[in-house]
């Protein structure tokens, strides 16, 4: 194990900024934070209270493409809640089959799902309470 680096944050190419912001604030519970670079095209979240998701908008891309081998993956210990959320906004998650509202259960015992935000990363969800 190296002490060496630490994740600091993750920069997403986004179309539209504001509504980029408006779905990682409500649909996954984000805190927006100060923007330190203070360019109105970016905006920070915390995710928890040091590594942080920048947001930049201006991807003149309509329609990037989006593999869904390279994804964020976050790790909660309120996954039924995650689910829940997800759910409750429209948001279609899928198992790494693809299969809609299906859960991938790893060997290790780690429940995940898969799912994209508005301009089509994705985003992957496990469950903290089954890693070791």
């Amino acid at each position: 194990m190296s002490d060496l680096f630490t994740l600091h944050h993750v920069s997403l190419y986004v179309q539209d900024v504001d509504a980029s912001a408006t779905f990682y604030a409500t649909v996954l519970g984000l805190e927006e934070i100060s923007n330190r670079v203070g360019k109105s095209h970016i905006r920070w979240f915390t995710i928890d209270g040091f590594r942080t998701f920048h947001l930049i908008g201006g991807d003149p891309e309509p329609e990037r493409s989006r593999p869904f081998s390279t994804h964020v993956a976050l790790a909660t210990r309120e996954f039924a809640a995650v689910l829940a959320r997800l759910e409750q906004h429209g948001v279609t998650y899928v198992s790494l089959a693809r299969q809609p509202r299906d859960i991938t259960i790893r060997p290790d015992g780690v429940r995940q799902v898969y799912f994209q935000d508005p301009d089509g990363h994705w985003i992957e969800i496990n469950d903290a309470n089954a890693d070791p």
